[in-house]
């Protein structure tokens, strides 16, 4: 982890530019398996709009294309919470400047806007509109060599989903897990005693009460993926420390909405450049303080990699 790729830091810090917060620590998270070989037959479970995935199959996009460039950040407030991100306009079209090395050949997810978004990506080959509350998942027996996900902690039926994950793959297959813990939100529950309701509810943003399943700690974690009849191969440490934990929880999470607005009705050249100084300026900062403070215990960590075998 003290070795940082810049160029891939960089593509992440680009992509998630007007929140930072999300570009280190999404980075860290595709590192903790970037060595891990993807084989087919694929699948990802809860790929959102996909763009994680194409970043970490070594995809890169134009500069004038990010995360925040269709979003419904308009209709958003700390009064009316909505997903500004759950949505889908025929205008939307990612600018791709470098295509993902390899394909997964399977994508699942909850959200039909999401799912459309990350068809455009070229980068999976069937998508799939599914809740993982839902069980079983709706795939034959032993069809799949490798699993990923990084969203099972939101279900209802931890275990039974492993289970059903077990299901799916077959006895050589690998299973890449990426789980949040009950230490992810420490920060919040740190700051409460001294913000009154309204302000903790803007810093929270509905956190708290909609990751249901950051409850369990790495123990409980690791409780149920043996409880499923997995076989855990290795654990690794994803966010490296307390600092960048700290910065995640806050970051620029209360503005993102307005800044979206603002950047988005800035001219194309305009917006290019701000974005540009904007992410040198906090990959300066963000890179030394992922890397010299003291690290994280698995046991302390808010979010952390499993390598799995049936």
């Amino acid at each position: 982890m003290n070795k940082i790729k810049k160029s891939k830091l960089q593509n992440f810090m680009e992509f998630y530019w007007m929140r930072p917060e999300n570009g280190i620590v999404k980075y860290f998270q595709s590192e903790s398996w970037s060595d891990v070989k993807i084989k087919k037959k694929s699948l990802d479970i809860s790929t959102g709009d996909g763009t994680y995935l194409f970043l970490h199959a070594g995809g890169k996009f134009h500069s004038d294309f990010d995360f925040y460039t269709n979003t419904k950040s308009a209709k958003f407030s700390h009064e009316k919470f909505i997903d500004i991100y759950d949505t889908f306009s025929s205008s939307y079209k990612p600018k791709i400047k470098n295509k993902a090395k390899f394909n997964f050949d399977v994508v699942t997810d909850w959200k039909k806007g999401l799912l459309q978004k990350a068809k455009k990506l070229g980068c999976f080959n069937e998508t799939i509109l599914h809740d993982n509350n839902k069980l079983p998942l709706p795939f034959e027996d032993d069809e799949f060599n490798f699993v990923h996900s990084n969203a099972l902690y939101w279900t209802n039926n931890p275990i039974q989903l492993l289970k059903e994950v077990k299901r799916v793959t077959n006895k050589n297959s690998i299973i890449v897990l990426e789980y949040a813990t009950d230490k992810l939100l420490s920060t919040l529950f740190e700051l409460k005693p001294f913000l009154d309701n309204k302000a903790f509810s803007i810093l929270n943003r509905k956190r708290i009460e909609e990751m249901k399943g950051l409850k369990n700690s790495y123990f409980d974690i690791k409780n149920q993926i043996l409880k499923s009849g997995l076989k855990i191969e290795d654990v690794r440490l994803c966010w490296p420390n307390k600092i960048i934990t700290n910065f995640w929880n806050i970051g620029l999470r209360p503005i993102s909405h307005l800044m979206i607005e603002m950047a988005n009705d800035l001219g194309k050249n305009k917006r290019s450049e701000i974005k540009n100084k904007w992410t040198k300026i906090f990959t300066e900062i963000l890179t030394p303080l992922s890397i010299k403070p003291k690290k994280f215990k698995i046991e302390e960590a808010p979010y952390i990699t499993f390598i799995l075998r049936k």
